[in-house]
């Protein structure tokens, strides 16, 4: 994720335009709110700001698309203007636009400052969450199928699924805490998405062709319809073959991360930030 801000003018009614990989319609209501949060509190602005913003996975298949926007926004915004204020406190704008506008509950404490894989041990804003990070072997890849966006205002606003949640998370996080490794994160988070029955019989079959062709462990994304895989570098075109030849999925391989959020360039009437 790459965003970047331009103070187009400094005078007349404040006016902010923003645009997901080329398009001005997009509904980034999550990006949008952080942003506003952030003016609200911090720097007052007047005349136009344009925000231009390229997505590198899908849109609301559980990559954590929401919160990469909304902290790559905010640091972009407040590099561009001046804001000084500490990185931590810069995403919590993110974490809570995501909060109010239902996109997220979590992910903006983890991406803004963290990389690799792991499970979030204390919950809360960035800077008070607590992350337990686990060894990733050299050479494993992460290779993921979407199918399309999944709402996920439905599902947090569900009484019943938001228990479920809660019950098979606290289990899977105790059995994590036991034995924090790479092995334990991916078959609980595996255990966590099928019992929670949001799996599409698309989904499923997803999951069980990445497993068919030599994937460790595959999982539904949280929450989109997709599914993410662990798999061995020298099997990872055969998965990735295997998940493209079903039709109709998009397919992508992944690193796991290693590259902190943050802005990139100085300070100027154009700033970029990625995340």
């Amino acid at each position: 994720m790459v965003s970047k801000a331009t103070l187009v003018s400094r005078t007349g009614p404040f006016r902010f335009e923003t645009s997901v990989d080329g398009d001005p319609r997009y509904d980034a209501r999550t990006t949008r709110r952080a942003v506003s949060l952030l003016l609200a509190e911090t720097s007052p602005v007047e005349g136009h700001l344009k925000l231009e913003q390229e997505m590198r996975v899908p849109i609301g298949c559980g990559f954590g698309a929401s919160s990469a926007s909304a902290i790559s926004a905010v640091y972009a915004v407040a590099a561009l203007l001046g804001v000084r204020t500490d990185k931590a406190r810069q995403a919590c704008f993110a974490h809570r636009a995501e909060l109010i506008e239902q996109t997220g509950v979590g992910t903006v404490s983890v991406a803004y400052n963290f990389t690799g894989a792991g499970a979030i041990t204390v919950p809360g804003e960035p800077g008070a969450a607590k992350f337990l990070k686990v060894d990733v072997p050299d050479g494993m890849r992460i290779v993921a199928a979407s199918l399309g966006p999944y709402d996920k205002r439905v599902a947090l606003s569900s009484p019943l699924l938001s228990r479920r949640i809660t019950e098979l998370g606290s289990s899977a996080l105790a059995e994590f805490l036991a034995r924090p490794t790479l092995e334990v994160l991916a078959r609980e988070g595996e255990r966590f998405s099928s019992g929670l029955g949001l799996m599409t019989p698309e989904v499923k079959k997803l999951a069980e062709a990445a497993k068919a062709a030599g994937a460790v462990h595959a999982s539904q994304n949280m929450i989109g319809y997709a599914v993410h895989s662990l798999v061995d570098a020298d099997r990872a075109a055969k998965v990735e073959e295997a998940l493209s030849s079903l039709g109709g999925p998009r397919v992508d391989v992944y690193e796991v991360g290693n590259v902190r959020a943050g802005p990139i360039g100085g300070r100027s009437r154009r700033v970029l930030s990625r995340t």
